[in-house]
Formats: structure tokens, C-alpha cells, sequence
């Protein structure tokens, strides 16, 4: 979770202080495990001060992973969360219109959501690699070793929901399809990025 850059943080075996002075300035991030906040509302947990170059404050994120096994710059992902949501509702499935109110109803259609979703992105996928080659998709039949680096201008899905209403209208629908994950982003190599109880 995110939290207040005013918090305070006891690192293991260290003082407590306010989690922005764990970082010098912009370009240094600070990772390591401690108690966040004061004795009333004491947290266990891993602490991220993240302070990327060119940003007026650094991110602090509280966090039950361990140092090791946390990317710093995850948090940036949330961005794919709140495009997630928007599949969900004004973008794809249209779940704002919905009069659903009874829970075991609303778990059915999230459900069928889920499965459409995964569907239209495997189609988008299948699209976006086929674009990338420079070939019909409908003449692509095997996945890639990997994922391409690719920026995007329209999304997977909406890629394949483009191809799926065309494909649905006309009765055929692919059967080979695949999703290529991206790997998680590297930190910037301007970064430098402090362990706290970790030897150098």
C-alpha cells in the first residue's frame, strides 16, 4: 500500500525516523524491512522509498513481500489495474449498467467477465504479434518464443475485440491462441538502490 511520505519507519535494529529521510534526494531508492508508523498503529512489513530523477517526491509503499522478492518500481503498474477496470466497465464490458446486487449473481457474471476478458486479449494477442510481423493474423499459427517490446497505440484488448465482433458475426472464431506476459519492468539504470541489512 501506499503511504504518506511524512510516515515514520523503524528499519531492523535502526532508529525510527520519517521514511523520506531513508533517501538522500531524487535518483535513490531505499529497501528493507522494519515497523512502519507509531506505537498506536504500529505495521510490520517492507518499506519502498522510491525517488526516481525528475519526480518532486519519492513514493513510499508499505509492502508484506520481502526485500528480495519486491520490485521497485511495481507501483508504476498500477496504471495496468485502472486499465483493467476500465475493461471491466466504460471501455469493454459495460459493468456500470448492470442492476446486480445479489452477491452469488454478481460472482457468476465477474466470472463470465473474466473469461471474456482472457478471451479478447489472447485474440489481441495474437493480433499484435501478427501485426509485427507484418502478416494476417489469420495466417499466424504459432506463438513467439517471447514477448515483443512493443508500444502501444491501441491495447490488446482492444486489438481483440476488434477481431472478435468480426469473427463472432461470421460464426468463426480462432482456436489456437496464446498470451505472452511481459517480464516485470527493470529499474532504471540512474537508480541507485540501497538494501538496508543487505551486505554490499
Amino acid at each position: 500500500m501506499r503511504v504518506r511520505t511524512d510516515c515514520t519507519f523503524a528499519p531492523t535494529g535502526g532508529p525510527r525516523r520519517p521514511a523520506r529521510a531513508l533517501v538522500p534526494a531524487a535518483g535513490h531508492a531505499w529497501v528493507g524491512t522494519g515497523v512502519a508508523f507509531k506505537p498506536a498503529k504500529r505495521q510490520a512489513g517492507t518499506l519502498l522509498v522510491v525517488w526516481e530523477a525528475g519526480q518532486s517526491a519519492p513514493w513510499v509503499l508499505l509492502t508484506d513481500l520481502a526485500p528480495a522478492a519486491v520490485g521497485v518500481v511495481w507501483y508504476g503498474l498500477r496504471v495496468w489495474v485502472e486499465l483493467g477496470f476500465k475493461v471491466l466497465k466504460s471501455v469493454g464490458w459495460q459493468w456500470q449498467r448492470t442492476q446486480r446486487d445479489d452477491p452469488e449473481r454478481v460472482a457468476r457474471h465477474w466470472l463470465v467477465l473474466a473469461v471474456a476478458t482472457l478471451w479478447t486479449v489472447a485474440v489481441g494477442t495474437r493480433v499484435e504479434e501478427a501485426t509485427a510481423r507484418a502478416i494476417c493474423p489469420t495466417r499466424l499459427w504459432h506463438p513467439p518464443r517471447q514477448a515483443r517490446a512493443v508500444r502501444r497505440v491501441v491495447s490488446v484488448f482492444a486489438q481483440g475485440w476488434s477481431w472478435l465482433v468480426r469473427q463472432v458475426a461470421c460464426g468463426r472464431v480462432w482456436r489456437r491462441l496464446w498470451l505472452l506476459p511481459e517480464p516485470w519492468p527493470p529499474p532504471p539504470a540512474a537508480l541507485t538502490i540501497c538494501y538496508h541489512g543487505t551486505p554490499t
